[in-house]
């Protein structure tokens, strides 16, 4: 009986409730054929069968009832140290994001996030991904919002995919840029996502290109673009008329593909339940863009 862990006797109570692999794995926030797993080593450590047919569905079998039961017992005790904790640790949230989504979202975060009378303490920290990602490894923040194009980051609870686009001033003449022309490029030397800069893209593609102007800022940045003097990209939801105050507008022609960007909301999965709660809070800013 050494064997049986505390996330062992978990998986089991949530499994036992909801009845689906899909809902339980949804819940915990572990791939279906993790939830397997821990069913398969909990099932070897007590050496009976949990589940009639080992199917969830057609309910426990008369010893795993009675685990059931003690289970329960410790997932209410569990719960209730949890609340101990987190009226401390969610007196204070500290989020981090990239600078361009509190440059965009920013207010639509404070105003999902902000529960009159709680007492909550918000607090936005802006870094580069790597960066933010390991301050949540650390607990130095409890979420982050991250955008990349190099995959999923460890203990990602929200992903939603974005297609990125290259953009130009209303007077831009896009006309410009046909056949091999040298393109004008208006570069963000910012913290921003891994992955490659608007010169990086046209260098791996042979086209020729100059850089005309070049800002850590993102209000600059997007000031010169309306102005005309270039063109950069951005993600094409980050253009909706109610987040972004600058004119511009999409260029679809004569440049190559961007591709994607994926938004991630990140926490540890051993977070306090309101760091959870938190984390489904900033995804539903998200899950409409």
């Amino acid at each position: 009986m050494s064997q049986v862990s505390l996330d062992l006797l978990r998986t089991f109570y949530e499994l036992a409730q909801l009845k689906s692999y899909t809902a339980c794995s949804k819940k915990l926030n572990l791939s279906q054929p993790a939830i397997s797993n821990r069913i398969k080593r909990l099932e070897e450590a007590v050496r009976f069968t949990l589940f009639i047919d080992r199917n969830p569905h057609q309910g426990m079998t008369e010893q795993a009832r009675q685990l059931y039961g003690i289970t329960q017992r410790i997932v209410e005790e569990l719960g209730k140290i949890e609340n101990l904790v987190d009226s401390e640790t969610c007196s204070r949230s500290r989020i981090g994001v990239l600078p361009a989504i509190e440059f965009f979202f920013g207010p639509e975060m404070i105003w999902k996030l902000d529960t009159p009378g709680s007492g909550r303490k918000l607090e936005i920290v802006t870094d580069n991904e790597d960066n933010l990602l390991k301050k949540v490894e650390l607990g130095q923040i409890e979420v982050a919002v991250v955008c990349s194009r190099l995959g999923a980051p460890q203990n990602s609870v929200f992903s939603k995919r974005c297609k990125l686009r290259w953009i130009g001033g209303l007077q831009f003449d896009k006309s410009t840029l046909a056949g091999d022309a040298e393109v004008p490029l208006v570069i963000w030397r910012g913290n921003v996502s891994r992955g490659p800069s608007a010169d990086e893209i046209l260098r791996s593609c042979n086209r020729r290109y100059r850089i005309v102007f070049e800002t850590s800022s993102l209000t600059s940045y997007f000031d010169a673009i309306r102005r005309g003097y270039g063109v950069g990209f951005t993600v094409e939801k980050f253009l909706r008329a109610d987040r972004n105050p600058y004119s511009v507008k999409l260029l679809e022609e004569h440049l190559p593909d961007l591709g994607n960007i994926d938004f991630h909301v990140v926490c540890n999965p051993d977070s306090a339940s309101c760091v959870r709660k938190l984390a489904q809070q900033l995804a539903s800013v998200f899950e409409g863009v």
